[in-house]
């Protein structure tokens, strides 16, 4: 009697569904896909959380970067708190982050004595480089020798290193638009690159998308990615791609209230989360990642990083109990594709 009675309430659901007008019907949603675990010997996406500390204030090479300023001990005592705020939440999901700093937060810390980059590598996160090359080697830096770009790499490394103790620095981001960006990483000393965006149009060419790694035969000057495309086996610099993203504008979609603010960037964020694991292949890596700043995602001022929070206990959570995904820092998925590449 029960089983009848069933049978028709999903009859009657089903009629009235049918029957209301467009306006009234339920919203479609993203349903997770189904992908078999490592476990089964099927794909697995290896993620991660990446956060850029931008050059805000004036940079050990002496040039300047507008109002906000970390030498302002309020403003940088604010940010080092969202970055411990960040970083705790996804401790509590068991997931470590690639944290990339550059000058002047890294020569702040240091001249403050704050040892939060030295906290978090104890932590398991990656310390690792961002570079925004016009706030250390000025205008019209992609005129300038491989050497020149090397040597500012290195100085800045060395600085994260001294607020860190962190010796092997191999991740950076940044750098976008100079032809020569690979062979002066290469020079410093680096060998995995990512977050690829011009920073003029704030856009992502879609060669560049996906979730299979590649060691690009060479670099762009942000027209031409023919090179950068193109795998070459015996290339020095590991490329991680964001993700199957289907827009070129993801990056910066993020601090856009035009797109939606926060809750629309995060539904982007899961529908592109599985898109990539629809797309992910057995016995290869596959990567997934997304980048976020210090005092970014305040939409809601009263939880100002619940839209985090939610992200990884509704969506990612399961996927990580489940096996599809699996969090790595980016170096390592890095060094996962070096141990399975062709």
């Amino acid at each position: 009697m029960k089983r009848i009675f069933s049978f028709l309430s999903i009859l009657v659901i089903a009629s009235l569904a049918c029957s209301l007008p467009a306006a009234t019907q339920p919203a479609e949603t993203v349903t997770q896909p189904e992908v078999q675990n490592e476990a089964g010997g099927e794909a697995v996406l290896y993620f991660t959380i990446g956060m850029h500390i931008e050059p805000m204030g004036e940079t050990a090479q002496g040039y300047g970067s507008g109002k906000a300023d970390y030498h302002t001990p309020q403003f940088f005592d604010k940010h080092v708190q969202d970055i411990l705020k960040v970083t705790q939440i996804v401790e509590a999901h068991d997931g470590r982050m690639t944290i990339q700093a550059q000058s002047p937060f890294t020569t702040v810390a240091l001249e403050s004595g704050n040892t939060i980059l030295a906290d978090l590598a104890a932590s398991g996160h990656e310390i690792a480089l961002h570079f925004h090359e016009d706030a250390h080697l000025g205008k019209n830096s992609e005129t300038l020798s491989v050497q020149q770009w090397c040597n500012v790499m290195k100085e800045e490394m060395a600085y994260i290193t001294q607020a860190s103790g962190v010796t092997d620095i191999r991740y950076w981001s940044g750098g976008n638009l100079y032809a020569n960006l690979f062979e002066a990483a290469e020079c410093a000393g680096l060998d995995v690159n990512s977050d690829w965006k011009n920073p003029q149009m704030q856009t992502t060419d879609l060669s560049l998308v996906g979730v299979t790694p590649w060691r690009p035969a060479g670099g762009t000057d942000g027209t031409d990615f023919t090179l950068f495309a193109q795998n070459d086996p015996n290339g020095a610099i590991i490329f991680l791609p964001e993700g199957q993203y289907d827009k070129n504008d993801f990056a910066a979609s993020r601090r856009s209230d035009e797109a939606g603010g926060d809750e629309a960037y995060f539904e982007y964020l899961k529908e592109s989360l599985y898109a990539s694991l629809e797309a992910a292949q057995p016995g290869q890596v596959n990567v997934f990642h997304f980048t976020i700043h210090p005092g970014e995602f305040r939409g809601d001022r009263q939880d100002p990083f619940g839209v985090i929070e939610r992200f990884l206990a509704e969506v990612v959570d399961p996927l990580v109990a489940s096996s599809d995904v699996q969090w790595m820092p980016l170096s390592e998925m890095a060094d996962a594709y070096a141990e399975t590449e062709p």
